[in-house]
């Protein structure tokens, strides 16, 4: 290992090639890449404000870059200044083709790469261009910044150090693939890996000390320093090698159930990373042992994003839409919340304070989303997953492919299918990119006192001809007569029976362990489904069919938000065993309106 003499000379050669920078944002927090924030933040957080770009279809990759008075976010090909208080749009810079790499502010000055092969400079005053450096291949790592020179790669199989006064290579170094995830600056070396599987560590001259070939290939996380310690994600292994001499250090990887594709953080010695298969994972630097997994039992959504630590809490996205953040220890679930989906989020830029519990639930059919006892039905199938990206394959792999069943066809992963953009903590703000190009500003200190919006309730039972049918309740307030509407739907308490809620809080979103439903008074089972908004009761019982009993049935559904403000609603039908099973809905007779489609004909069996 070096001597102390030896890192104080290094420091020096580094500050005599450049003039420092004052670097106010870097993804990563600092040039260690650690994920720690020295800021200070309560949750939960309500929603300040939103900002829809008019992006229409785009990779959601890059996390927003922040400073005292704007959020920059990478939409498609054009940067969005969005001021940071009150979500107005302040300027956008086009960067003439798509933009992944996360940016970095130093001088006032940000920086970030593009596929147009160039590393761009623009002053966040205005968005006007300082400069830019063309490469031999697109730039979609974060550029990391420390000592005056900026450190990225890009996808001509290189590293470049420049020097920002001077705006020219101090060195470059050629790598064997493409480099998408941002280098380590660590003390006296430089820490970067590639798409070929490959792992290098060069000197502050860009000089290899060591290198070593690590399978799968797959490198789309950033290496994170641990005292003489690199710590790297490569596939689903998790690994430390010694800094200065490329050995392994752990007996053998941490290997998770899937993908690790967001950056480890490192704080107090210890490692936190999130994995594809919907899991977080506290981890002893020292000998590479998980010491707890989050969630205890089952799993969120896929983590895709890089997990940032704050005041003794880790926050991150689960999934495309939700935001989420625990105790350090894993314990507590301290606050979830969940992105609107794409097609109900605002359509028109929008500044300012957003009244919360606004949130348009679009054209949701909540009636249509189950078919009973086969899970979800036609509406609510689970997300595309990429080729490769399911829980427990190796990735690579895509299931289904090839001339007979069973058989598998290796396929490479693109890192923009693959990562998802990680979330800006600030003093009291945290900021994020959706997945539909809408930028989302959240702060400890907005406001909420709006409950949440209980609505569109459904009550669905077996209908004639093996179909269901479909009956939409009328919702009663809590000092209302609970009963008022039982008579108004009375059906056959054959199962199995579905009531379906649709429940949303735009403020700072439904704490998920402040549902509840019950039946005639008594605690009733049901299913929250957060990231479709939807509350279920379901009546099913198991062996012997058993009808619901007869009478009047008042279902009570209760949520309360993270800031404790309480909605409460009834739907009430009655049951008659007596009665036959109700016809399911007739088909729509679709209308024709002349004038609707100039230079249409009526069809001929609409014709008077």
């Amino acid at each position: 290992m070096r001597s102390g003499m030896a890192l104080i000379v290094a420091f020096t050669l580094l500050a005599s090639v450049a003039v420092a920078q004052d670097v106010t944002w870097q993804m990563r927090y600092d040039e260690e890449s650690s994920g720690v924030s020295n800021a200070t933040i309560t949750f939960p957080t309500s929603l300040a404000w939103k900002y829809a770009t008019e992006a229409e279809t785009f990779n959601a990759v890059a996390t927003p870059a922040v400073d005292e008075n704007a959020v920059y976010a990478p939409v498609g090909d054009t940067i969005y200044a969005i001021d940071r208080l009150t979500g107005a749009l302040l300027w956008e810079q086009s960067a003439g083709d798509e933009i992944l790499s996360s940016p970095a502010i130093a001088d006032g000055i940000l920086y970030f790469g593009s596929r147009d092969d160039n590393l761009w400079a623009i002053d966040t005053r205005d968005g006007s261009v300082e400069w830019r450096y063309a490469t031999g291949g697109g730039i979609d790592t974060p550029p990391v910044i420390a000592y005056g020179v900026i450190y990225f790669g890009s996808d001509d199989n290189r590293i470049t150090a420049l020097d920002l006064e001077t705006r020219r290579p101090l060195w470059q170094f050629q790598t064997s693939g493409d480099i998408k995830a941002a280098p380590l600056v660590y003390r006296d070396v430089v820490v970067v890996g590639s798409l070929s599987g490959d792992i290098y560590c060069l000197n502050s001259n860009g000089q290899l000390i060591w290198s070593e070939s690590i399978e799968p290939n797959n490198f789309f996380a950033s290496p994170v320093g641990e005292r003489t310690k690199v710590i790297y994600a490569s596939g689903r292994d998790l690994n430390a090698r010694d800094l200065y001499s490329g050995r392994l250090v752990w007996g053998r990887p941490f290997r998770a159930g899937d993908l690790i594709v967001g950056s480890p953080a490192v704080y107090g010695r210890n490692v936190y990373i999130g994995t594809r298969d919907g899991s977080v994972y506290g981890i002893d630097s020292n000998r590479g042992a998980a010491m707890w997994k989050w969630p205890s039992d089952g799993a969120a959504e896929p983590i895709a994003s890089s997990p940032v630590i704050v005041d003794d809490m880790i926050v991150f996205r689960s999934g495309a839409r939700d935001l989420v953040a625990i105790s350090l220890d894993g314990r507590d679930l301290l606050w979830k919340y969940t992105l609107p989906e794409a097609e109900t989020k605002v359509a028109t830029p929008v500044g300012g304070m957003t009244e919360p519990g606004m949130m348009d639930p679009g054209m949701m059919d909540p009636g249509m989303m189950l078919d009973p006892g086969m899970g979800p039905a036609p509406g609510m199938e689970p997300p595309m997953i990429e080729p490769g990206m399911e829980p427990g394959l190796e990735p690579g792999i895509e299931p289904g492919v090839g001339p007979g069943t069973g058989q598998y066809q290796v396929q490479e992963l693109k890192f923009e299918k693959v990562v998802d953009p990680s979330v800006a903590v600030v003093d009291n703000a945290l900021f994020t990119l959706g997945d539909d190009g809408v930028i989302y500003g959240f702060s400890s200190l907005a406001p909420d006192n709006v409950a949440p919006t209980i609505a569109d309730a459904v009550l669905e039972v077996p209908g004639g001809s093996r179909q269901r049918a479909r009956f939409d309740m009328m919702l009663a307030d809590e000092d209302d007569f609970p009963d008022r509407y039982a008579d108004e739907i009375a059906v056959p308490g054959t199962p199995p029976i579905f009531i379906s809620v649709l429940v949303q809080d735009e403020g700072t979103g439904v704490n998920p362990e402040m549902v509840s439903v019950t039946l005639n008074g008594q605690p009733a089972s049901y299913t929250y489904d957060a990231r479709e908004g939807l509350v279920w009761y379901i009546y099913d019982p198991r062996g012997a069919a058993a009808n619901l009993p007869n009478g009047v049935k008042q279902v009570m559904i209760e949520a309360v938000d993270w800031r404790g403000n309480r909605a409460v609603k009834y739907v009430s039908f009655t049951v008659d065993n007596k009665l036959k099973a109700p016809a399911p809905p007739k088909p729509r007779v679709p209308t024709f309106e002349p004038g609707a489609f100039p230079g249409e004909m009526m069809p001929p069996e609409m014709m008077p």
